[in-house]
């Protein structure tokens, strides 16, 4: 670890833990494509992460406790990302989606909401629809149960 990491504020913090999920996800297969390794830049720069810190992640592949954040709208845009990161290479690998439940259960999520969720965040991937959007929907569905 870094020196100046112990000085890391806690959102980014948790920041570079989602990153290290979204490198798991692209890793689950066993390698990392071109277009997941360009999605993942994408990604880092979208986290504020340079790109030297990008590519350390990526060496390090890290593998730490997962804090999620406290708030909904960001526990689902965190497993949006990942979702994302599944398709990033226009396939979809048993081992990712295995990790992507994973996550969405230790980001809070209860283990009888996320089959719908991951079905909800797979198909809105598929058809374009963005994460604001998706989220709306959610909380609707939520809130009818």
């Amino acid at each position: 670890m870094n020196f100046l990491e112990h000085f890391d504020h806690p959102s980014r913090k948790q920041d570079k833990e989602h990153f290290g999920h979204l490198i798991q996800i692209a890793m689950a297969d066993g390698k990392i494509e071109t277009s997941e390794l360009e999605m993942l830049h994408r990604f880092g720069s979208k986290l504020g992460l340079t790109a030297t810190e990008v590519d350390d992640l990526l060496e390090a592949s890290i593998k730490s406790a997962y804090i999620p954040p406290y708030e909904l709208e960001k526990r689902f845009g965190q497993l949006f990302d990942v979702v994302k990161m599944v398709f990033a290479d226009g396939k979809v690998d048993n081992n990712e989606m295995r990790l992507a439940t994973g996550i969405a259960l230790k980001s809070g999520f209860t283990e009888q909401e996320i089959p719908v969720l991951l079905a909800l965040l797979i198909s809105g991937i598929k058809n374009g629809d963005d994460e604001e959007d998706l989220f709306e929907l959610y909380k609707k569905r939520r809130m009818v149960k």
